[in-house]
């Protein structure tokens, strides 16, 4: 008899998971965001998860603090970033920019985002882009 103790307690198999590939970065710290600004990146995170796929929701992404978008910084190498912030220049926002290994879309501040439907209209036709491709 070859199987050990554990194989006969244990036998259903076991499954490492894998950190998101999506990260969000605010270039506001979270505890500083208001309550209306949590509540849009809950309602795209909810549109991600309810149109284009259910294990596309905040809890899942890595949400971090950058005070200037720097992708380099990173700890975890996305393949998707979401960056919610100040324009950066050669860059364009509301579109999918990026090459193979990373794909990402830029977005105004949350706090801009809230006051204007035609950008929430371009940020979300950007994101049906990201998460196709």
């Amino acid at each position: 008899m070859n199987s050990t103790f554990s194989d006969q307690i244990y036998t259903e198999e076991l499954f490492t998971i894998k950190p998101s590939n999506t990260t969000v970065i605010l270039t506001k710290p979270w505890h500083e965001l208001n309550y209306k600004e949590k509540e849009q990146l809950q309602k795209i995170s909810d549109a991600l998860k309810q149109r284009i796929n259910s294990g596309l929701c905040l809890d899942a992404f890595n949400v971090i603090y950058q005070p200037q978008l720097d992708i380099n910084q990173l700890s975890i190498q996305p393949n998707k970033v979401i960056y919610f912030g100040a324009s950066i220049k050669g860059l364009t926002q509301y579109e999918l920019i990026g090459s193979n290994q990373l794909k990402m879309v830029l977005s105004e501040s949350l706090s801009d985002l809230i006051l204007s439907e035609l950008s929430k209209q371009k940020l979300w036709k950007a994101l049906q882009q990201l998460f196709a491709a």
